[in-house]
């Protein structure tokens, strides 16, 4: 459907560490595509970093628009640097909604956006739908997965993060969209913080893990764990990739470290109290 009042949908696409975007980027597009078309919007996309001309004509296979926001300042995430860059964005072309992975990256930009934007944020979303009076409806699973959420955003505009795993990664449409160059201006000073230095880690995230061992409420002491990383071990004979999950609970209690992604209900199962 073609856009006949100027309506944008943006998906920001996050690269991975090899220069590509992740995968939860292409489920981004699709899920902004087929949001765009129930609205009757045009869907852009941005891609942020330098020297990302390669990834853009890539991209451009997906939508219809691609946004090449390219400054040296982007080389590595930084979020005031990204944050700032999107907002020059938003202001030059402003979208009514905006999506996000559910990255960290992702968690610490979408909500300093929207607060510069004057819009709505909701995380985590699993379902986005127009409603029947211009307003956005949004799923988004609370209490432990166990019940879903619909909000209600009536104000633009909307910024959204969207669970990876809910979607299919999109499939490049055959002809190839228009590239926007957009530099933001940026100064060093905006940064409040200097990336010194890259450690590869051996971890896996949740999303691109085979099997996932998670820990819940059932664990009762913090020894515990060894039991998981026991299980694990013994797994690993089986599954190329196994990693460490656990819910909010032994998060919040400094247990295990708050994970880099999540894993959808259905690969993943915490032992409980019961």
């Amino acid at each position: 459907m073609a856009s006949s009042e100027g309506k944008r949908v943006l998906a920001v696409l996050e690269r991975d560490e090899g220069g590509g975007v992740l995968p939860a980027s292409l489920e981004l597009i699709r899920a902004g595509s087929g949001l765009a078309e129930e609205m009757g919007a045009e869907l852009s996309v941005a891609v942020l970093g330098h020297g990302i001309q390669g990834l853009v004509e890539e991209m451009a296979q997906f939508s219809a628009e691609v946004f090449a926001v390219d400054h040296p300042l982007l080389s590595d995430f930084q979020v005031e640097l990204s944050t700032e860059a999107l907002h020059q964005l938003c202001r030059a072309s402003p979208p009514d909604v905006i999506l996000f992975t559910h990255s960290l990256e992702a968690l610490e930009v979408a909500p300093r956006l929207a607060c510069r934007l004057g819009g709505q944020l909701v995380t985590d979303c699993v379902k986005l739908e127009p409603g029947p009076g211009g307003e956005l409806l949004c799923d988004k699973p609370i209490y432990g997965d166990n019940a879903v959420a619909t909000f209600v955003l009536r104000s633009r505009p909307a910024v959204l993060t969207l669970r990876s795993k809910v979607l299919e990664p999109a499939e490049p449409k055959g002809e190839k969209g228009r590239v926007v160059a957009f530099e933001p201006a940026l100064d060093r000073s905006v940064a409040k913080t200097e990336v010194l230095e890259r450690i590869a880690g051996e971890e896996v995230g949740l999303d691109k893990a085979e099997a996932i061992v998670a820990g819940g409420r059932g664990i009762r002491v913090k020894e515990g764990l060894g039991l998981l990383e026991e299980l694990i071990q013994v797994l690993r004979d089986r599954f190329s990739t196994v990693e460490l999950g656990a819910s909010r609970p032994l998060v919040d209690m400094g247990w295990l470290p708050p994970p880099g992604s999540s894993a959808s209900p259905e690969r993943g199962r915490a032992p409980s109290s019961t």
